[in-house]
């Protein structure tokens, strides 16, 4: 994946790969006492997941007693080199990159358990989750398709130790990063600083990592100028460097070669370049090091970490005679130290103080809140880590990083908060999709705009028209009422036109409505950080029944909706549209009065609940939904509509109509594989429902068993079902699902 995305860098291509050299102060020292020895400095190159064989050369130069007294990397080579510069002992680094969830480490979303419940009610919504900034110069894209933030959340847990060196002079060995100036061309060399920020510039793949900004540098991928920074550590003052080299070797094409291919090898062409240059300057005492990685380990192949290791510890074997002249066994006898391992201090600090490096909208109040860190304490890590989060979460940020600082003689963190370079307006779209392949089909497109922040409190403001089956124009004002966003209150309304269809007992179409209206409702909340919220809402609303197909001896009365409404919900499922964990729960009254305005006084009960577990990509759920007109007689709009997977999958969409219902259902995933970490699943359900109509005291209930069989992918576009449902007594129905459905 990385090195198609790669390709696009080819825009720069044209610019020169100039390398810039650190200062003349010599970095390199001797890690033992013996300073006549020549030093030993290892550069190591960029290439992916091919880097990973990194850890291999390291771990068998550790087995063989060759010092490393200074260490300069490129992109993932920066990474690996970091880390060990940073003291991380090498058998840790291999344990890490074993067992990494590199997807989700290269996925900036928040896992939707963790999102902020005002952010799990936009899939309510069935927009894409993409959405780029618009102004008076029309649409703008981000600078990359990843901001990075978990990446760098990662790697400032793991240097945490060494966060206030400073000076990269000043770690257990020297260091360098390498990143590219987007702007000269011209490499970069990160010295001091933040550790964690030096790594992740190194590795800003252009496309895919939005570039990090360091002092006034935009930065890039350190590859684009120096793939294998033999001359930076040279520079630090090696008299012997070890460069090892991971990069992709270019391919012989020929005219039937696909575009695909032609595009990965132009982009290997703006590194192969600079490479050659790198190596030809090694001299008779250097020693190069290049892993036969070929095709079996590709850049993005990251799944692959055993492979890479075992090709890197092959490599080293066949270097094994140019490596005993660089051994010093005697000097670990003597105890000497010869890597960074012993050197690694692990406690970290008491934070005294705590500062906002504020580039948003927001009030420093309200982030200072959303962090939540406790001064007067040692640091802890995992609650930082939260709060990070928490605050990456509002979903306006470009990255939320810190820094552990000294000053005055106290310890204290920064931590930067930076808004998106392309809001703070953005473009939102959505569609859904349905059809039983019998004749109903609809389709709706939708587009707006969401201005957030409006205010320091985080205040939105939402417009969004739908064009289609249903068309539609609302609009929404939100605005929490304190800094930590527990309180809120809200205005939306607009017109809106949903299409409902009649059918008799037998599935049959007996009519088609469409139902114009226009309404409001105002809503106050209080909401319980990212499990919930309790809300009170009035809703005012007058429309009219227009029939479209049916007999003309059918009704089309107007209608008034006047209501008072509590809702109380409880969600922590990791996807509400194909959810395979976690659990789900909403209860509440909905009380109509002709005071409000509306045609009828009724009062009803609505509950719904459902809760999933996974057991590796096998999972199962189960649900109830009870609903139920307590009292009066709720006219035709405010009915219970039925149909489709959880709502009886025999029938379409609003197929039924009813006053009451309880519905049980349980269900089974299977997890056929992930496209960029969204699964692709097999499922099915069996649904039990009892429905009745109380009319002047006589109940009438109908007892119903449906199940399903369906693919579902959980697509950017929303959620994808293609299936058949099928209830007993009745026929069956195909269904094509795209989004969210009424």
């Amino acid at each position: 994946m990385l090195r198609p995305i790669l390709s696009a860098v080819l825009l720069f291509a044209a610019l020169p790969a100039l390398a810039q050299t650190s200062s003349p102060t010599l970095a390199c020292r001797q890690g033992d006492a013996d300073a006549t020895r020549p030093r030993v400095g290892l550069a190591l190159g960029g290439g992916g997941a091919r880097g990973i064989a990194h850890v291999a050369v390291i771990k068998e130069l550790e087995r063989r007693h060759v010092p490393i007294d200074c260490i300069a990397g490129t992109s993932m080579g920066a990474l690996v080199g970091g880390l060990y510069a940073s003291g991380m002992p090498i058998d840790e680094i291999e344990t890490l990159v074993l067992t990494l969830d590199w997807a989700a480490t290269f996925d900036d979303s928040l896992t939707r358990p963790e999102r902020s419940f005002r952010r799990k009610r936009d899939d309510d919504l069935s927009l894409i989750s993409a959405k780029p900034g618009f102004g008076r110069q029309g649409i703008k894209l981000a600078p990359g398709v990843l901001s990075g933030e978990s990446v760098l959340l990662l790697l400032q847990r793991l240097t945490a130790p060494v966060a206030r060196v400073g000076s990269f002079d000043r770690l257990p060995i020297p260091y360098r990063a390498v990143a590219t100036d987007i702007n000269t061309g011209q490499a970069v060399v990160l010295a001091d600083g933040n550790l964690a920020e030096a790594m992740r510039a190194s590795m800003s793949i252009p496309g895919l990592f939005r570039p990090m900004k360091i002092g006034e540098a935009i930065l890039v991928d350190g590859g684009i100028a120096d793939q294998v920074p033999v001359d930076v550590v040279r520079a630090m003052g090696a008299d012997i460097v070890i460069a090892v080299d991971v990069g992709t070797p270019l391919s012989k094409l020929d005219e039937n070669a696909s575009v695909l291919t032609y595009a990965d090898q132009l982009s290997n062409f703006l590194t192969f370049g600079n490479t050659k240059r790198s190596l030809d300057s090694l001299g008779a005492r250097d020693l190069l090091i290049q892993p036969p990685l070929g095709d079996q380990v590709r850049t993005a192949d990251f799944d692959k970490a055993k492979e890479a290791l075992a090709i890197g510890e092959q490599a080293m074997i066949d270097a094994g005679p140019r490596l005993a002249a660089l051994s010093r066994p005697s000097a670990a006898v003597e105890g000497a130290t010869l890597t960074a391992t012993p050197q690694r201090n692990r406690d970290l600090p008491v934070i005294a103080f705590l500062e906002i490096d504020n580039q948003t909208g927001y009030a420093d109040a309200v982030l200072r809140a959303l962090l939540d860190v406790r001064t007067g304490q040692r640091l802890d890590l995992d609650r930082l880590e939260r709060g990070v989060q928490r605050v990456y979460g509002l979903n306006t940020l470009d990255t939320v990083t810190y820094d552990i600082v000294d000053k005055d003689g106290r310890t204290g963190l920064i931590v930067h908060v930076r808004a998106h370079t392309y809001g703070p307006t953005y473009l939102e779209t959505g569609l859904s999709l349905y059809s039983d392949f019998s004749g109903d089909f609809q389709l709706n497109l939708r587009a707006g705009l969401l201005r957030t922040p409006i205010n320091p409190f985080g205040g939105e403001v939402r417009v969004l028209a739908q064009i289609g089956s249903e068309p539609a124009l609302v609009g929404e004002i939100y605005q929490p009422l304190d800094v930590r966003g527990r309180y809120f209150t809200g205005l939306k309304g607009g017109y809106e036109n949903p299409q409902l269809n009649l059918f008799d007992g037998n599935g049959r179409r007996l009519a088609e409505y469409a139902l114009p209206s226009f309404g409001a409702e105002a809503y106050v909340g209080r909401e319980f950080g990212d499990y919930g919220a309790i809300a009170l809402a009035l809703r005012r609303r007058h429309g009219e029944a227009n029939l479209l197909v049916g007999s003309r001896e059918l009704p089309t009365p107007d209608f008034d909706i006047g209501e008072a409404a509590w809702t109380l919900t409880f969600d922590r499922l990791d996807s509400f549209q194909l959810p395979r964990d976690g659990s789900f729960f909403a209860l509440g009254q909905v009380y109509s009065r002709r005071s409000l305005g509306a045609d009828a006084d009724f009062v009803q009960f609505n509950a719904d609940l459902i809760h999933a577990r996974a057991i590796g990509v096998h999972s199962g759920y189960f649900g109830l939904r009870y609903h139920e007109t307590l009292s009066g007689q709720a006219p035709y709009q405010s009915l219970y509509r039925l149909g489709g997977v959880t709502r009886l999958p025999g029938y379409r969409p609003n197929e039924v109509a009813t006053e009451n219902y309880a519905l049980l259902f349980g269900g089974y995933t299977y997890e056929l594989g992930r496209v960029l970490n969204r699964p692709a699943i097999l499922g099915g359900t069996i649904e039990v429902a009892d429905l009745w109509n109380d009319n002047q005291g006589v109940d009438a209930h109908r007892r119903e068993t449906h199940g399903s069989v369906y693919f579902g992918f959980d697509s950017w576009l929303g959620r994808l079902l293609f299936g058949y449902g099928l209830r007993q007594g009745g026929e069956g129905t195909f269904f094509l699902e795209l989004g969210r459905l009424r």
